[in-house]
């Protein structure tokens, strides 16, 4: 019966349990007494649960929501500041006046510089142009010597003889020296002869008895300077007439041009 109305203390309830194992009669009679414990919790009249029960379980659950709502706001105020992070404040630069000029004449000295380098630019383009010149005219200068040179060897030679040829009303300041030789080798050195025109050039001619018989073409500089080595034919060699005139640049076998030099024979 105490079983059944769950009275036994633990250790009386595990010898019972032991009991009722091994005993059939005690086991029939265990169950007939839970089924009458059951009977009597039916029979026993409802009771009403106290006013003040009502009261506490509203203000449980009342303390409860306002304990779960502050939960909740203290979790969103660290979500929300978990991510701030606060940097220092840095306060402000104050310049003293010996920073401030000096800052100046930093600035001063750096347009300083610059406008050095651009001086030193331009003076290393003008020495470049200048070494460029005088490059040209040392040259022009190698190749008069070596003219030079090549007619004091015609005209040391022995038999070597001098024409001059002085310029016409075309060109009436212009005047050239062939050296030649009695092989006839030959080198003309003309000056004050004006431009030619584009496609032209100036061709020597020799002149033997009223024949003139094609040299070569040649090209003057900007200062009307021209050179020319040459061959004179044998039968030009004795008593002939040198003579220049403006021809097509690749030369012709008759003159067809004006005549803008002429020696006295």
């Amino acid at each position: 019966m105490a079983q059944a109305l769950t009275a036994l203390d633990e250790s009386e309830a595990r010898a019972l349990e032991a009991h009722l194992q091994t005993c059939a009669d005690c086991l029939q009679e265990m169950d007939h007494w839970q089924r009458c414990a059951a009977l009597l919790a039916l029979e026993a009249p409802p009771l009403a649960p106290p006013p003040q029960l009502r009261t506490r379980i509203l203000q449980a659950i009342e303390t409860a929501s306002d304990l779960e709502k502050k939960t909740e706001s203290l979790n969103a105020n660290r979500a929300a500041t978990a991510n701030v992070i606060e940097l220092p404040r840095v306060p402000g630069r104050t310049w003293t006046s010996v920073q401030t000029w000096g800052s100046i004449a930093a600035a001063v000295v750096f347009v300083a510089l610059i406008l050095s380098l651009a001086l030193l630019w331009k003076q290393n383009s003008t020495a470049k142009q200048e070494l460029g010149r005088l490059a040209n005219q040392i040259h022009e200068t190698e190749q008069q010597l070596a003219r030079e040179r090549e007619a004091i060897t015609i005209l040391t030679t022995p038999g070597a003889r001098m024409a001059e040829l002085s310029g016409t009303n075309i060109a009436p300041s212009a005047h050239a020296m062939l050296a030649y030789d009695k092989s006839g080798r030959a080198m003309l050195v003309a000056k004050g002869l004006p431009p030619a025109p584009a496609g032209k050039a100036y061709q020597l001619w020799f002149i033997a008895g009223g024949q003139p018989m094609p040299g070569k073409v040649f090209s003057i500089s900007a200062a009307g300077e021209g050179t020319l080595r040459d061959q004179i034919p044998a039968v030009a060699l004795n008593n002939a007439v040198f003579a220049i005139t403006l021809e097509p640049e690749s030369g012709v076998r008759a003159p067809t041009g004006a005549i803008y030099l002429r020696s006295g024979s």
